[in-house]
């Protein structure tokens, strides 16, 4: 059934079929009820005349009261052989003689009806009856009352359904006829277009053309628009190969492992470096299946960081290890872009893995070699710090032997020294002796070991040092990277001074300037050095670049910003080099606590904003 109506050719035979059956019966219909309609008309008008001549004949016997007379009267009957029953009555209703086509033992007359009563339904009812009035002198003497059967007309609508029936075959037999004759000519060409549209749509071939009617029709017009639309999808199909091809070589040549995954968050395709790295095959990485290569440690962070990116839309980005075909693990920058239609709905994702571990390495070994510069010219700095005690020192044991009743006043002085070596030494410790997990550090005292560590250089140039630290300056963190980040800031600043400059700073409780508001502690370094310019700010935190002509190897900055991003602090810097107004200051702002985490690698980058204030060393 299902198949036939998916047929044009049979719909079309279907409807030229019943246009010409529905036509034929109504012509059909309409005829033979006019007919039939004449014909019981025709039967009545009959009847009419005969119950005329009857009942005129009948008048004697109801005038005379003879019944045998008026019976053998209505005996005439019998060549009418439709009439059942005939029956004359008096005036009064009573039967006075009548006519049985088929009379019973005891049969009784039926009872006279008024012609009110007579309902000679169309083939409906059986008998149909005729009731007239007996008329002599203008004087009604009695009725005749006749009763008779429809075969005459059953008959006649028998023979117009057979008629009816060969009309339908003849009729059924040149529809089909026509029907073959229009599939030729309408239903055949569209029949070869579905053909051709269900060949193109299985394959996704549009190499293949639909065969022209060579007609000037509707039909052609179809045709020829289908193929002229093939044509651009084949150009358009070829353009889209071609560039998929270019992107698959341009994919499988890059560095990066890449992949491209739906709506959904689901992959569907990687690049042939994903599959030489992994060792993996497609048929497991579809879907979900390269949460296989992923570190289980810190799987369900990324399939949550995931998720969020897949219902907001937004690009993601990250860092974890992925392992290779020899099941050791290296770390990726995993970054994923959303691309999307005209409507700016999510079509799919695209995402690459950049092994970094390399970098991470070669980063290691930078901060490696600037902690080891810094302990160098720390070392330096401390050795000339310890170096005028211990000469202090030698010459007080000196006097002590000289002069024995004075060698207790002597004494108490090289006591002292030795606690300012001591004290030196204090400080030194710190920056080595770290812990291994962050614990409470108070950054305003760590500031008061800085300066003492490098007082007598500052004594050295005359630089005039303003602090203002604050109670309640306790932060989360690693107290040897706090002291390095304070000692590289507060080195830099008595380096671009000059003699008679000024220092300032600064330990406050803060709140973070943007993001989530952060409580915390902000170092504030400021001097009124040689400052920086526009062109050398954009550098400063890049490894290896220094403004120093002949001091450092431009790590310093770049292992501070390190340092503060590790803390998930944040670091600000404004210079000027103006003159009379130069100066430079640095801002760091950690937060209470390092768990409190709040997108640092977007709010670590060094930002020239207009905090801190340059004029603070005034």
């Amino acid at each position: 059934m299902f198949r036939f109506w998916n047929s044009v050719s049979r719909k079309l035979t279907l409807l030229t079929v019943l246009a010409s059956a529905t036509a034929v019966v109504c012509a059909s219909v309409a005829f033979f009820a006019f007919d039939l309609s004449i014909s019981k008309r025709d039967m009545l008008q009959r009847l009419h005349v005969q119950a005329a001549i009857i009942g005129y004949s009948c008048v004697t016997p109801l005038v005379f009261n003879d019944p045998k007379a008026a019976k053998n009267t209505l005996a005439a009957f019998r060549a009418a052989r439709h009439v059942q029953f005939a029956g004359v009555y008096t005036p009064s209703g009573e039967f006075f003689a009548g006519y049985w086509r088929h009379q019973g033992p005891n049969q009784r007359p039926p009872r006279l009806v008024s012609r009110s009563q007579i309902r000679n339904r169309w083939l409906l009812d059986s008998p149909f009856e005729l009731v007239q009035a007996i008329v002599f002198e203008q004087k009604v003497v009695g009725t005749i009352y006749i009763q008779f059967d429809t075969q005459e007309l059953t008959a006649r609508f028998a023979s117009y359904l057979a008629i009816l029936a060969l009309i339908m075959m003849a009729s059924l037999i040149a529809a089909l006829m026509v029907s073959r004759m229009s599939r030729r000519v309408i239903s055949e060409p569209i029949v070869r277009l579905a053909e051709t549209a269900r060949l193109v749509s299985r394959d996704r071939n549009y190499a293949v053309r639909a065969e022209p009617s060579g007609k000037h029709d509707e039909i052609s017009v179809l045709v020829d628009s289908f193929n002229t639309m093939l044509a651009e999808i084949q150009k358009r199909d070829t353009a889209l190969q071609e560039r998929e091809e270019q992107f698959r070589t341009l994919a499988n040549s890059v560095p990066q492992l890449a992949w491209m995954a739906d709506a959904g968050g689901q992959t569907f395709w990687f690049n042939e470096r994903w599959y030489q790295y992994t060792g993996t095959t497609p048929e497991i990485m579809m879907g979900w299946g390269w949460q296989s290569v992923y570190d289980p440690d810190v799987l369900p962070e990324v399939l949550a960081k995931w998720s969020v990116s897949v219902q907001t839309g937004k690009p993601f980005e990250m860092v974890f290890p992925i392992r290779g075909r020899e099941g050791t693990y290296r770390e990726f920058l995993t970054i994923s872009v959303p691309m999307r239609d005209h409507f700016g709905n999510v079509v799919r994702w695209f995402g690459t893995n950049t092994d970094i571990t390399e970098q991470r390495r070669a980063q290691e070994a930078l901060r490696k070699s600037e902690k080891l510069a810094a302990t160098g010219r720390l070392a330096a700095s401390i050795a000339h710090e310890i170096n005028n005690p211990l000469e202090a020192l030698a010459n007080l044991l000196y006097l002590a032997k000289k002069k024995p009743s004075e060698g207790e006043k002597y004494l108490s002085v090289a006591e002292q020294e030795l606690d300012r070596i001591a004290e030196i030494t204090r400080h030194t410790l710190g920056f080595y002796r770290d812990a291994a997990a962050p614990v409470k550090v108070n950054i305003a005292e760590i500031s008061t070991g800085i300066l003492a560590l490098y007082g007598r250089k500052l004594q050295f140039k005359q630089v005039h040092v303003r602090k203002l630290l604050s109670e309640a300056t306790e932060v989360s963190g690693y107290p040897g990277e706090i002291r390095q980040i304070l000692a590289n800031l507060v080195t830099n600043a008595i380096d671009a001074m000059g003699p008679r400059g000024r220092l300032s700073l600064k330990v406050t409780p803060a709140l973070e300037w943007s993001g989530r508001r952060r409580k915390g502690v902000r170092v504030t370094i400021a001097d009124n050095g040689s400052g920086i310019t526009r062109e050398q700010m954009r550098n400063i935190f890049e490894p290896f670049y220094t403004t120093k002509k002949d001091v450092g190897i431009g790590l310093g900055l770049w292992l501070t910003q390190n340092l503060v991003q590790k803390h998930h602090g944040t670091i600000r810097v404004r210079s000027t080099v103006d003159s009379g107004r130069s100066g430079t200051a640095f801002a760091i702002f950690f937060p209470r606590e390092i768990a409190q985490a709040a997108q640092p690698a977007e709010e670590s980058q060094g930002r020239k904003e207009a905090e801190p204030n340059v004029s603070e060393p005034s």
